[in-house]
């Protein structure tokens, strides 16, 4: 969900960057008619309201659920704060839902749907992947490291120096105290090249960014017929299929690279080495597992052929 209402920041933006590009050009030919009224709730930059991306749900259709039932105090105090922002009085059919109107959130909800269905759902492998592989990653440097080592690596936006995580958000002055209160990790594809905070009352969440070349689209996703093409051509096809499979996977250890390709470990660590010679990809260890993850000169040959 929280996916979901951010990439429709990224369909606004007039400069969306070269990692969005293509991902944006495909969307706007999936936009649902149904979509065009969440432009007035989501802005291409800034704030959105919270009750767009309920905290608590386990998956996209809970997460409606909840939108469903918001409470109409909250409804009416988060999109009093947008108006504020983006100093824009609310279209008619919202006044409605301010007033918490059953029919005006069933239309966000069917809305919200739509948009997923068009331009989320298409890529969920690649998303799942890439989130997976940063948050396996995130966990191993957590037990084998500690807190400190976790905190400290997130993302070169995000500074750890105990007890103060701090976020490079220029167009943000403020702090947030936890108070005993823990913090909701969430690795984005889609929240840019900067973290995003939202001060939950229970638990504030942290959405920081996934380190990617370009996301992925069906437009750039070549039929399994076609993939042995340039690329395969000038790699050959096994190692092709393991530089497209640590692309996709981001973080990837050699053991699930084997395990994906269908490649014994052998076989995947002389092939990575090769990869890593031809400075395609990097390795680094973490604990007793190497991790692997494309350069950007190997990201784009992945997406090119």
């Amino acid at each position: 969900m929280h996916e979901t209402v951010i990439s429709l920041r990224v369909l606004q933006r007039r400069r969306p960057g070269a990692e969005f590009g293509p991902w944006q050009r495909w969307a706007r030919q999936q936009v649902p008619e149904s979509v065009h009224l969440l432009r007035s709730l989501v802005p291409p930059h800034g704030a959105c309201p919270d009750f767009l991306t309920p905290l608590n749900a386990p998956d996209f259709d809970a997460s409606l659920d909840a939108l469903l039932y918001t409470p109409k105090p909250s409804l009416r105090s988060e999109l009093e704060e947008l108006t504020h922002f983006t100093g824009k009085p609310l279209p008619t059919w919202a006044s409605s839902l301010a007033d918490g109107s059953p029919p005006a959130l069933e239309t966000v909800s069917r809305a919200l749907r739509d948009w997923h269905k068009a331009a989320i759902a298409p890529m969920q492998h690649h998303l799942e992947n890439c989130t997976e592989a940063v948050r396996l990653s995130t966990a191993r440097i957590l037990l084998a490291e500690g807190l400190d080592a976790m905190l400290s690596r997130l993302h070169p936006t995000i500074q750890w120096t105990s007890p103060v995580l701090e976020l490079a958000r220029p167009d943000l002055d403020g702090d947030i105290y936890l108070e005993g209160r823990g913090l909701r990790l969430i690795p984005s594809l889609f929240c840019g090249r900067a973290p995003i905070i939202t001060p939950a009352p229970e638990t504030p969440v942290l959405a920081f960014p996934v380190t990617h070349d370009t996301i992925w689209n069906p437009e750039r996703d070549p039929a399994p017929a076609s993939r042995r093409g340039p690329l395969a051509a000038l790699l050959g096809h096994t190692r092709a299929t393991v530089l497209r499979t640590i692309t996709t996977g981001y973080g990837i250890t050699t053991t699930d690279l084997a395990h994906r390709t269908g490649i014994s470990p052998a076989t995947v660590s002389h092939h990575t080495t090769a990869l890593r010679d031809a400075g395609l990809i990097t390795t680094h260890r973490t604990g007793g597992s190497a991790h692997h993850l494309p350069t950007p000169l190997g990201a784009r040959l992945a997406s090119s052929g």
